[in-house]
């Protein structure tokens, strides 16, 4: 296959592969002539650049065996369309029509290039086709143009599969529980006491004012919606169209708090007290605010107020009614999924007692099902999704506390939730990329547009993968995946270089200065639990714990007052109390402390451990008995793990503990290889398990008091990134081009690590053969496992690790005061002023 960068046509997304291991070639049809009236009245004819005849085949991606590709090709002149592109809002305009081609239409033809067994089109002369294959392994298909006198040819790369196994594995919902792992206490004890009750006195503020950046609409837009309900006068909506985002997310964040137990922390307890008043003062302002016939949303109900400016979407536009192709960017979805969710939780920290929010949450989904759906029902989807996996999580939960509707238990309650999921997610079609509606969602390979809405579309896909087994969805998501892990994924697990609009950039572009919203960390978290779930694969469940550790944990700063909106590589800036946007500030909170449901999961063999969190959690229903799990760990800060097995009676099951594989993308190369356990022993005597799937596995009849003890390999790890690795946004400067080439990184377990201004030059040069040690320091932010060594001059190096970083940065000077305005004409507006430098950077220059 030729070199796509080779052809100066291109796009900038086929420069860097986004079509994948497609070989282009092209060839001019016809010369064109111009003709120019020069001086005197003399006509000059000046041959014109013809566009090339070119053929695109489409991204690279994955297929279950006996389920069928769908191949998007172009055939054409010049560059590729890109109906949708990747800009805010929705267009209603058509697309400008392409000017007439330079030469005759040319003709398409799919054919097989190689691959193990056979390929059947379902017409392999039409450009926009299917393709099914006879045998799993790796094929590469071609497309061919062809006019007559000249031909173009680009291929794709399809890898077929089995499919996933045909049950998934069983979520474990987040209950009561204690945490003692030193950084997980901390961080829970950060956000109990500190930052939930921020965020609360936040939403409980009625002075914020759109426009100011002052991230304002909390509690007071359902108080005013309540009244508007009633007949009463009431005040324009504040903030956002999905403001109450944030309220939801933080109902749920404080229910999930008051079920983690104080271990009579006073801080804790007198925190927790003041959700429970909080959680009883708003309760009844939501559901006040609650249509009668179950619809929530402030933005709709206070629509008719004056319109508030600045900031798109804005507020609901007035004369615009629920469900429309007029309303995609006014979030229904997406704030009414948060309130499913939150109703969850809520429900379950008060013992299934206080059913107030699952009874409004129900009301809601029913309000929904009842009007969307197949003819006659009506056809939508939302700009913004979220609603799609929340309803899953809620059809699955609905099922689980309410008896079932038929004899054979086959059917449940929550069905026609998971149900309105999936046709949400097939309704997306015929829209932009910015929120993946640019193609039906089962056809989409690539992760393009606005990362958080990404994440969330890919999670909600994965949810319906699992429940129905649509092997177009398995296949999807597969190929999702691998476009996210192996292309699009920072070192950090972060994902969301920001050189679209809050999303993703090109294959292979991972600029230091990216996006990175924590929400989007958040969704990444939500996309690869799920595809564990779906696999029953480790590889999944290594990847949650890389973005839990690195690109979210550290998006809130160690005294749990302030956070990161955006999560660059190289950081240049502290976090803030708020944002004008706070989206965030509840996500992160509900994430973080689901620390039992990224942990364990079950199947009717057994349990599996998929983090190494110290504390106690119940496991119900594991092979038809309760489980006590006590882990005893300081991981990551060392490897030593100690799980107590604790079933309420004793009984014969799998427990299946993960083996970290820290290469978890071909983006980057670890050295030296750190894999398997060190060591795993039960009741005191060494056990060598099995080993599949990236799990050991130990079955036996479990009793009360039986013990893991196991020891995971930690060593330093210096990272490589892939020559692949580049910056479009920088792509004319040299330097710049190619961000991480001639650097290397660190890592100690699952931490990845930082160098910061305050310890050294962090420009400073480290030879590849430079000694490093890890050392405890219990004096340096709140007690962190810190890598030492030198760098080539021989000054000394101090890496901490990422979530750490930038807590100790002295707040940046406040800016010039502006020069007195001079008589005369108007001045030149000046430049922009360049970012300041980083202060902090996970790549480091090796010599």
């Amino acid at each position: 296959m030729g070199d796509p960068t080779s052809n100066s046509t291109l796009t900038r997304r086929q420069v860097l592969g986004r079509m994948g291991t497609m070989a282009v070639a092209s060839v001019v049809a016809s010369p064109l002539v111009e003709l120019t009236l020069g001086k005197g009245g003399t006509v000059s004819a000046q041959a014109l650049p013809v566009a090339p005849l070119g053929a695109v085949a489409g991204h690279d991606r994955f297929v279950m065996l006996h389920g069928k590709t769908y191949l998007n090709a172009w055939v054409g002149y010049g560059a590729p369309p890109r109906p949708g592109g990747n800009g805010r809002g929705r267009s209603s305009s058509p697309v400008t029509p392409p000017p007439d081609p330079p030469g005759p239409p040319p003709k398409a033809t799919w054919a097989k290039v190689s691959g193990p067994g056979a390929v059947t089109f379902a017409d392999a002369t039409a450009p926009v086709t299917t393709a099914m294959f006879s045998t799993p392994g790796d094929y590469v298909l071609a497309v061919t143009a062809a006019n007559g006198d000249a031909k173009a040819t680009s291929t794709v790369a399809v890898t077929v599969e089995l499919p996933p196994p045909a049950s998934a594995l069983i979520p474990v919902v987040t209950k009561q529980r204690t945490v003692t792992s030193p950084i997980w206490a901390a961080r829970t004890r950060a956000l109990i006491t500190s930052w939930i009750p921020h965020c609360v006195a936040q939403m409980n503020r009625t002075d914020l004012v759109q426009g100011t950046n002052s991230g304002s609409g909390g509690i007071d837009n359902f108080v005013e919606a309540g009244k508007a309900l009633r007949g009463e006068a009431h005040t324009a909506h504040k903030g956002y169209v999905f403001s109450n985002a944030w309220v939801h997310q933080t109902v749920e964040a404080m229910s999930l708090a008051l079920m983690i137990d104080a271990q009579g922390d006073k801080e804790i307890l007198a925190a927790q007290a003041g959700m429970r008043e909080t959680l009883d003062d708003w309760i009844p302002k939501i559901l006040a605010a609650q249509h009668p016939d179950g619809y929530l949303q402030t933005a709709y109900t206070l629509r008719g107020a004056p319109p508030q400016p600045p900031n798109p979407p804005g507020p609901w536009r007035d004369g615009v009614d629920r469900w429309t192709p007029q309303s995609r960017n006014n979030h229904e979805g997406y704030t009414g999924g948060y309130f499913l969710e939150s109703a969850i939780n809520h429900f379950v920290m008060s013992g299934q007692k206080d059913a107030r929010l699952y009874n409004a949450a129900k009301r809601l989904a029913d309000c929904w099902v009842d009007r969307i759906g197949p003819a006659p029902k009506q056809e939508w989807f939302d700009g913004h999704q979220e609603m799609e996996q929340a309803l899953v999580r809620f059809g699955r939960f609905v099922n689980e506390v309410e008896p079932r509707w038929d004899a054979d238990q086959t059917a449940g309650p929550g069905d026609r939730y998971i149900a309105l999921a999936k046709f949400l997610l097939d309704c997306r079609r015929g829209g932009i990329e910015y929120d993946q509606s640019h193609l039906p969602v089962v056809q989409q390979y690539e992760a393009v547009g606005h990362a958080v809405r990404a994440m969330y579309t890919y999670s909600g896909m994965t949810d319906v993968a699992i429940e129905t087994h649509d092997v177009d969805y398995q296949s999807a998501v597969r190929s999702l995946w691998d476009s996210v892990t192996e292309r699009k994924h920072y070192l950090t697990g972060g994902v969301g270089s920001g050189e679209s609009s809050e999303g993703f950039g090109p294959d292979y572009s991972l600029p230091n200065h990216s996006y990175c919203e924590t929400c989007s960390s958040c969704g990444e978290v939500f996309f690869q639990w799920k595809m564990h779930l779906l696999y029953h694969d480790a590889k999944f469940a290594d990847l949650v714990e890389q973005t839990l550790y690195n690109a979210l944990y550290g998006g809130l700063d160690l005294a749990g007052q302030h956070f990161y909106y955006t999560n660059p590589l190289d950081q240049n800036a502290q976090r803030t109390t708020w944002h004008s946007c706070p989206c965030c500030v509840g996500n992160l909170s509900r994430t973080m402390l689901m620390l039992p449901t990224w942990t364990y999961s079950t199947d009717a063999e057994g349990l599996y451990v998929n983090l190494f969190i110290g504390g106690r959690t119940v496991v119900e229903h594991v092979a038809g008995t309760d489980v006590e799990l006590v882990q005893t760990t300081d991981y990551p800060w060392s490897g030593q793990v100690r799980i107590a097995v604790n079933p309420a009676a004793a009984t014969r099951f799998a427990v299946r503990v993960r083996v970290p594989n820290r290469e978890m993308s071909r983006l980057y190369t670890l050295t030296p290889r750190v894999g398997d356990l060190t060591s795993l022993a039960v009741n005191g005597e060494k056990v060598v398990p099995a080993v599949a799937k990236g799990y050991a596995t130990i079955t036996r009849t479990w009793k009360k008091g039986d013990t893991i003890e196991l020891e995971l390999p930690m060593q330093i790890q210096r990272v490589h990134p892939t020559d692949r690795i580049v910056s479009m946004t920088d792509r004319n400067d040299p330097a710049k081009a190619a961000p991480d080439r001639g650097k290397v990184a660190l890592r100690y377990g699952p931490l990845v690590y930082n160098i910061e201004a305050v310890d050294q030059e962090i420009t400073n040069t480290l030879d590849p053969s430079a000694p490093l040690a890890a050392a405890w320091r219990p004096d340096l932010l709140g007690g962190v496992m810190v890598i030492t060594g030198r760098f080539a001059d021989g000054r000394p190096l101090l890496a901490i690790p990422n979530f750490a970083r930038y807590n100790r940065n002295p707040p940046a000077p406040p800016p010039a005061p502006p020069e007195p305005r001079q008589p005369g004409p108007p001045a030149q507006a000046a430049p922009r002023p360049a970012p300041p430098p980083p202060q902090s950077v996970v790549w480091i220059t090796e010599a």
